[in-house]
């Protein structure tokens, strides 16, 4: 298993644009999971080559006893969500389905906190190693290192590089943010409250050398989660959640630029 300091690269170049959908909380096995927006995600997903994937935890609703979730109505027991049938749609075969398109991994408190805590089990870094994506595994957060494109201005012929750090828990705070106490990265992508988000953050930035201040903008993005309204959600006086997702456009063919292009499947 790969160590979360260790950095995930990945080599984009030969695409001038590409565009990052982060998919977290579908929460495989929930009897609440909306199987009809899940089969559009994915084919809007596949539908051009440059879409390309993160996977932001809780990809299995993974109830054990002791659980909020209920272990008697989940669809599927932890190991048929973790598992690979030819009929259907589990994390092995969405993985491999998307194994040219996948970029990181991160467990979600539904795993770790679950499988991990309970029994020393890493189901996602299974489904991952299964499916050909060991090093794109991260236990508790990743750090993400895209090259895009070949035509940056200023150096001619080097790529674009886009600096990434995935959390599935990231903390909303009025003043700071999970992106406060991070240097160095142009997007952060959290999860975990199944609450779309664009939270753009600023930094200021300071040069020892030239003795100037300037700004640094980084875009902070929670896609939500995969569930109709109901189950634990609604039992516990909770409210519904918006289906709105966001995607990064990350440009390489001029001036490094991100862009949040929020959109509903």
């Amino acid at each position: 298993m790969w160590p979360e300091t260790k950095p995930i690269k990945v080599n984009l170049s030969k695409f001038d644009v590409i565009e990052i959908i982060e998919v977290s909380d579908p929460h495989f096995g929930n009897e609440c999971f909306d199987q009809s927006r899940w089969n559009r995600l994915c084919e809007y997903i596949l539908a051009e080559p440059n879409r390309f994937v993160i996977w932001a935890g809780d990809l299995m609703e993974n109830a054990i006893p002791g659980s909020k979730s209920n272990p008697l109505t989940q669809t599927m027991t932890p190991h048929e969500q973790r598992e690979y049938d030819e009929q259907r749609e589990y994390v092995v075969a969405m993985f491999k389905m998307f194994k040219d398109r996948t970029l990181a991994i991160v467990d979600g408190n539904h795993e770790y906190n679950r499988s991990t805590k309970a029994a020393g089990l890493y189901p996602l870094y299974d489904a991952a190693c299964i499916a050909g994506l060991e090093d794109r595994y991260r236990s508790s957060y990743a750090i993400l290192d895209v090259k895009v494109g070949n035509k940056a201005r200023g150096r001619k012929g080097e790529a674009n590089t886009f600096v990434g750090y995935i959390c599935h828990k990231t903390k909303k705070m009025k003043n700071f943010a999970a992106t406060d106490f991070l240097e160095g990265f142009d997007f952060v992508v959290g999860a975990h409250d199944h609450e779309p988000e664009d939270h753009p953050r600023a930094h200021l930035c300071y040069d020892r050398q030239k003795s100037i201040v300037s700004f640094k903008s980084v875009e902070h993005i929670d896609n939500g989660a995969n569930l109709l309204f109901g189950g634990y959600a609604a039992q516990g006086g909770g409210r519904p959640k918006s289906m709105k997702m966001y995607k990064l456009i990350c440009y390489g063919d001029r001036d490094k630029s991100i862009q949040t292009l929020g959109y509903y499947i």
